[in-house]
């Protein structure tokens, strides 16, 4: 901003001092001219006069009269006496030099002066309508022209600084006005680029600036609109359909596609006991603490929070993004949840922050986990749509977290061959699940946990 400033201040002072300069010239010519034909008009006056004066003076020369040369001297005298005079002369009608300024006798008189700047006028001097001489007069243009052209040039050069002057002032305030709504535009993209989106700058004018500024403005207020939808819709939905749903709710990305994923279940164990007597906003907040545990394990897999059903969560691993490891990535986060409730479970048992806003009751979780071919992709109505998957496996891994007892977690066969060599698991046997014809095989994984600690005595 400071070079542009710097760019403006020097184009106008260019443009200010090109402007003086011409218009200096401009004048100083036409004076120059204005003077010359003034001093040419002089010449031709005092030529004239001269001629009128030494007709008969002229004539009684001719005839030898001696009073008649002394008249002509001193009509010569008088011509040579005005300002910037440099020769007159009397010439008679064969052209010889009657009388003359220095006194010459000669025909022609040579100006020490450059002929350039000698104005000579010439007037003819008639007897009754005779011609019988000639008046020349000589005037030096340099002398006459030359100081008024300095002096009026001084007063120009005055002019042309305080004009120049001003237009700097004018010229530096414009520019001021100019770049001080850019730079504080500039500052605002800064801040708008480092995240700060709720910034805004007032507009200071109605010009193009004015119209950029108000541009900028609605831009971040669109962007803040944004912002606070991902913030309140990002609390239901994933990260990738939140950003799919803002490129393009309409864009193929979240139609249903089938793809192989491993599903988890996760239930707090005897809830409807453990709320009894809480009242709503205890229920509430051990719900929170309990599902807040449990999705950060799940988001730290890489797995994908489907819903809350009452006290149980949901959620899937290997969609929408391809995960190659989805079913250890399951296995792994029920493990850390399993492992977490332990963690929160024995924290309790010594003495609490009297400001904790957690509810102080152990909590224990049944975990079920299994992995097939389902659909992924938006379910519901024109109104009403989620982001979720359906299919067979979804119902199996529902069933193996209801024979799941507190602190297991049940998988299936299929989800054994997939990790057997990562974790150790237990074959629990056969079970006949709600829906299906065939017996399917459970596992249980089994877990390294520390015994609880005793309660302090008091």
């Amino acid at each position: 901003m400071r070079s542009l400033q710097f760019k403006f201040s020097a184009l106008i002072v260019t443009v200010m001092t090109t402007a003086c300069v011409a218009l200096a010239l401009v004048a100083t010519q036409h004076e120059r001219s204005a003077l010359a034909a003034e001093v040419r008009a002089r010449a031709e006056a005092l030529a004239a006069n001269l001629a009128g004066a030494a007709e008969e003076p002229l004539l009684g020369v001719e005839q030898g009269s001696f009073d008649d040369e002394l008249v002509l001297e001193r009509l010569i005298q008088d011509a040579g006496a005005g300002a910037g005079v440099v020769g007159v002369r009397l010439l008679n009608r064969d052209g010889r030099v009657v009388s003359s300024l220095a006194g010459s006798d000669e025909a022609e008189e040579t100006p020490t002066q450059d002929p350039n700047d000698v104005v000579r006028v010439s007037a003819p001097i008639l007897y009754s309508g005779v011609r019988v001489g000639e008046a020349q007069v000589d005037l030096d243009l340099r002398s006459l022209v030359d100081p008024v052209v300095r002096s009026n040039t001084r007063q120009l050069a005055g002019i042309a600084a305080i004009v120049l002057l001003l237009g700097v002032v004018a010229g530096t305030i414009f520019v001021a006005l100019l770049t001080g709504p850019l730079r504080r535009l500039r500052g605002g993209v800064e801040r708008l680029r480092d995240g700060d989106l709720a910034v805004r700058v007032p507009p200071t004018s109605r010009d193009e600036v004015g119209e950029v500024t108000r541009a900028f403005n609605e831009m971040g207020d669109a962007l803040l609109q944004k912002q606070r939808i991902q913030n309140a819709f990002g609390r239901y939905v994933n990260d990738y359909v939140l950003n799919q749903l803002l490129e393009g709710p309409d864009g193929e990305a979240l139609a249903g596609m089938e793809r192989e994923v491993t599903i988890l279940f996760a239930d707090i164990r005897g809830f409807t006991h453990l709320s009894e007597g809480l009242k709503a906003q205890a229920v509430v907040g051990l719900l929170k603490e309990v599902f807040q545990l449990a999705s950060d394990r799940i988001l730290e897999r890489g797995g994908t929070i489907d819903k809350f059903i009452g006290d149980s969560v949901m959620a899937y691993f290997g969609a929408p993004l391809h995960q190659p490891d989805h079913v250890l990535r399951a296995v792994s986060s029920a493990v850390d949840i399993l492992k977490s409730l332990d963690a929160r479970n024995r924290a309790l048992l010594t003495p609490a922050d009297p400001s904790a806003p957690r509810v102080e009751i152990p909590v224990e979780m049944g975990i079920g986990i299994h992995t097939g071919i389902v659909v992924v992709g938006n379910v519901g109505s024109d109104r009403r749509t989620d982001f979720t998957v359906v299919g067979d496996a979804v119902n199996v891994a529902h069933r193996l977290e209801k024979l799941a007892r507190p602190g297991q977690i049940l998988v299936s066969e299929a989800v054994q061959r997939a990790v057997r060599g990562a974790k150790r698991l237990r074959f629990e046997g056969e079970r006949q699940l709600s829906g299906r014809e065939e017996p399917v095989h459970v596992y249980s994984v089994e877990l390294d946990r520390e015994a609880p600690a005793a309660p302090a005595n008091p």
